[in-house]
């Protein structure tokens, strides 16, 4: 451009300074030579510096910034205020099910297949709806919705007449279910059925979120929606980190517009399971389905020894032990303790007996070991294999015994049988 040139001041966007223009209509802010940058500009007169509007253009890009092309958190980090009340007394948190889940929130029940996640799901939806305390825990009372791609929709209206027969509801309370349950199979029903898609090797939305939406309008009371199971809403693998994170942010969208808790079950992964691994990471697939859930709950099978080496039973237990574990907290509650279970075909109980504290626990747990290699268990993994717990864990446990005098090692360095020492003998015989 020759210096006679006028300059075309529409073509630079400056005539609309509210108007962003696009990646591909944007002014080059560089000549395409150096040389001819720098004559233009020896060409320039000298002036004060300008005065800095800020409202009108980006600060780091020097391009019009207008809000309504901002997206909506950008005034919300600009103009946040500490509330008024900061240093009163913190109101309760808002619990969907008492010191389990959160009103609001998405989670995961994971368990492996047939130890009762649908059971257990269906259950919480009939406590919702009549009130009923869900495993001794008070519940917020409304409505609830499975929606499953894993069983057809008669499968899940007999699971449904089971469980309000084994809860032996009154006709009042099964009327209660039929006004605020609804279990719906979406097996085989045509149309978007998943929160993402894989287009091109890139991971998008479906749309899902607003059919949902859709789908629950009118219900005013919707306390939690549950997706039966996470694979198949997916839309992709759970190894998948981006499918797992479209997902969970589809249905954290939910949660926000609806005020109702989601909830994603999952398979555990394979190994977990055989390794008995209980941490917010037992699930399979990708890690971002424990990170950004806001709480994980696990279901898994147990041992009556097991359970009463915890808790003691009253005689009311009926059919196999269960053991429900939350096994993170959040950012308001931490994760209470596990909930010990009995199942006896669709009835699920609570295991009301006295919990053991964390000091019984470990005590009963080192006479176990001493008793053990009283009984002739004198290398670590006869002794692992005696008392049928966590082998890693009860190599550790006969180390600490060995290091606080209760078993000895037939030499120094520790290749000898283990015998039970005197102060074990003591500890051992003694009334717990």
């Amino acid at each position: 451009m020759s210096a006679e040139e006028d300059l075309d001041l529409a073509g630079l966007g400056v005539e609309a300074p509210d108007v962003v223009l696009s990646k591909a209509q944007r002014p080059r802010t560089a000549g395409s030579s150096r040389a001819g940058q720098a004559g233009h500009d020896a060409k320039r007169p000298t002036s004060a510096a300008p005065t800095p509007v800020a409202s009108s253009l980006g600060p780091l890009t020097g391009l019009p910034l207008s809000d309504s092309a901002a997206p909506g958190w950008v005034a919300k980090v600009r103009f946040w205020q500490a509330p008024d009340d900061l240093d009163a007394k913190p109101k309760p948190v808002a619990m969907a099910v008492d010191t389990l889940i959160q009103r609001g929130k998405v989670g995961a029940l994971v368990a492996a297949g047939g130890v009762g996640k649908t059971t257990l799901m269906t259950t919480l939806a009939c406590c919702h709806a009549t009130g009923r305390q869900f495993l001794g825990m008070r519940v917020e009372p409304g409505s609830f919705v499975l929606l499953s791609a894993d069983d057809s929709q008669e499968d899940l209206d007999a699971a449904l007449g089971h469980v309000v027969r084994a809860m032996k509801l009154t006709p009042q309370e099964v009327d209660k279910v039929r006004q605020h349950v609804r279990v719906v199979s979406l097996q085989g029903e045509p149309g978007t059925r998943t929160f993402a898609t894989n287009v091109g090797g890139s991971v998008m939305s479906t749309g899902m979120v607003e059919f949902v939406t859709k789908a629950l309008a009118g219900i005013d009371d919707l306390v939690g929606i549950a997706f039966d199971t996470l694979r198949q809403f997916a839309g992709g693998s759970s190894n998948d980190e981006e499918i797992v994170k479209a997902t969970i942010s589809g249905a954290t969208e939910i949660a926000a517009l609806t005020g109702a808790y989601v909830l994603l079950s999952h398979h555990t992964g394979k190994n977990n399971y055989r390794d008995g691994v209980t941490d917010m990471y037992v699930g399979s697939g990708s890690a971002a389905i424990a990170d950004n859930c806001r709480f994980v709950l696990l279901l898994q099978t147990a041992t009556w020894a097991e359970i009463e080496s915890k808790v003691a039973r009253t005689g009311q237990e009926h059919g196999d032990p269960l053991v429900l574990t939350s096994t993170r907290g959040s950012l308001l509650m931490r994760a209470p303790p596990p909930i010990f279970l009995h199942r006896d075909g669709f009835l699920l109980g609570r295991i009301a007996g006295a919990s053991r504290t964390a000091d019984q626990i470990a005590d009963e747990e080192d006479r176990a070991i001493l008793a053990a290699v009283r009984a002739g268990a004198q290398t670590k993994t006869a002794v692992a294999s005696a008392v049928r717990r966590n082998k890693t864990k009860v190599l550790r446990q006969v180390d600490n015994l060995v290091f606080r005098g209760l078993l000895s090692l037939g030499s120094e360095s520790g290749s000898g049988k283990l015998t039970v020492s005197g102060p074990g003998a003591a500890f051992l015989d003694s009334q717990p």
